[in-house]
């Protein structure tokens, strides 16, 4: 029920601002965004990740990409909060590979641009974690 009501406000709030966080014209976190698509991120190394690793509960490293699975109460739990990511991550202009079954969501997250595995991962997983807990 709470993943539903997440859903709906985030749609009744964009239809009744008049902002579609998914053009590039929105003012929605421009200047984050275009700092971090503009920015050269820096592939961080084995020892870094492991060490990031410890502070982030859940992820792994696995096949050169930082991966959890995440399990919800229902589908539209999980749909909610796949929802409240990709505004975050279109925000920060860095997007996840995922998947939904269920109530079950999969992340895996690597700077394509890069090469490997960056800051901009780590913060984006930090931040699905913090929306997973709420």
């Amino acid at each position: 029920m709470k993943g539903l009501l997440l859903v709906v406000m985030i749609i009744f709030m964009l239809t009744i601002s008049n902002i579609n966080p998914f053009h590039s014209s929105t003012n929605l976190a421009v200047a984050v965004n275009n700092e971090m698509i503009m920015s050269n991120a820096t592939v961080l190394s084995t020892d870094d990740i492991k060490d990031q690793l410890k502070q982030l509960e859940g992820w792994t490293e696995k096949d050169g990409k930082l991966h959890r699975e995440f399990q919800f109460n229902s589908f539209v739990e999980a749909f909610g909060f796949m929802s409240s990511v990709a505004l975050v991550a279109e925000s920060m202009g860095h997007h996840p590979e995922w998947c939904n079954v269920y109530n079950r969501v999969t992340i895996d997250l690597t700077s394509h641009d890069a090469g490997g595995i960056t800051n901009k991962d780590l913060e984006l997983a930090q931040k699905a974690n913090e929306l997973a807990n709420k």
